[in-house]
């Protein structure tokens, strides 16, 4: 039995369908047991890494745990203070005492104890907590995703033509596509842990213009204009925001790290090992923007 924590996320479903469609028995644990995906061998059990009984029940009998769950899109209690900062250590601790064989923890490529974003400097000491607790793990530290980017960027170029423009928008990133990232999660999940940590990012380094040109060329349309959002801008809004509206807040800081410091990663031995990962244009070709189950 393996337990997604996450499991009705984007990457998460996308783990959850892999390792059903390869016949392994799976148990997604979430907050809204309504919005996950009952099928042939997974199973669906309300949880919240906020009540530990609800996580001593949840991986009953499992033999590993995938943890997708964070909190950057949250505030409070489902922030990155609660989430990365109180939930997943208590569900660390919670596998400790089930003996659970191994734990997949996604973090991120920006994650770093220096970091002047909160939550990736939570996700690092999340990393450092899981690497000491002694259990088996593997810890998958993807770049920016496709599957939540392509979103948010294709939404303005389809209502107004407009490309959003963070910063320069010249900063080359490793965009990486969430299937390539749950094939690798579901295959290391099945295996004994071998504290194994990777980056994880895509094929091509591309900047944010040139992402938004390949979504608009996806589109059959042309970019008319540009919504920019200079550095000194995302600043200001960042600590403007942040009394009020912590998500958008944090969302602002994000977008100048995103363009003033490195996003490049080489990832070529994990897909040598888990094979080749999807080029943007390639994962756009799959996943038009605008068609129903797209992104």
């Amino acid at each position: 039995m393996i337990v997604v924590f996450g499991g009705t996320g984007k990457v998460g479903r996308q783990i959850v369908d892999q390792l059903r469609n390869d016949g392994h028995t799976v148990r997604v644990v979430t907050r809204d047991p309504s919005s996950a995906r009952g099928a042939g061998n997974v199973e669906v059990v309300w949880g919240d890494l906020h009540d530990r009984q609800s996580l001593v029940r949840a991986v009953t009998g499992a033999s590993a745990i995938v943890c997708t769950a964070q909190g950057g899109g949250g505030k409070g209690a489902n922030g990155p203070r609660g989430i990365e900062g109180a939930g997943i250590p208590s569900l660390i601790g919670v596998a400790q005492d089930a003996a659970i064989e191994h734990f997949v923890y996604f973090s991120t490529a920006s994650a770093r104890p220096d970091s002047p974003v909160e939550f990736f400097r939570l996700k690092f000491e999340v990393e450092r907590t899981l690497r000491a607790s002694g259990l088996a793990f593997s810890i998958l530290r993807p770049t920016h995703l496709m599957d939540t980017w392509v979103e948010m960027l294709a939404e303005p170029i389809t209502k107004k033509g407009k490309a959003m423009v963070l910063g320069s928008g010249a900063n080359p990133v490793s965009w990486v596509a969430g299937e390539d990232v749950a094939r690798v999660a579901a295959a290391l999940a099945v295996r004994p842990g071998e504290g194994w940590s990777a980056d994880l990012g895509g094929p091509e380094a591309l900047t944010l213009t040139q992402v938004n040109e390949l979504i608009a060329v996806s589109l059959s349309t042309r970019i008319k204009g540009e919504n920019k959002m200079p550095l000194g801008m995302l600043r200001a809004m960042s600590t403007l925001l942040k009394p009020f509206n912590q998500a958008l807040a944090r969302q602002m800081q994000m977008g100048v790290l995103l363009d003033t410091q490195p996003q490049l990663v080489d990832s070529s031995a994990v897909w040598a090992r888990y094979g080749q990962p999807l080029s943007p244009s390639a994962w756009l070709e799959r996943n038009p923007p605008g068609i129903a189950g797209a992104v």
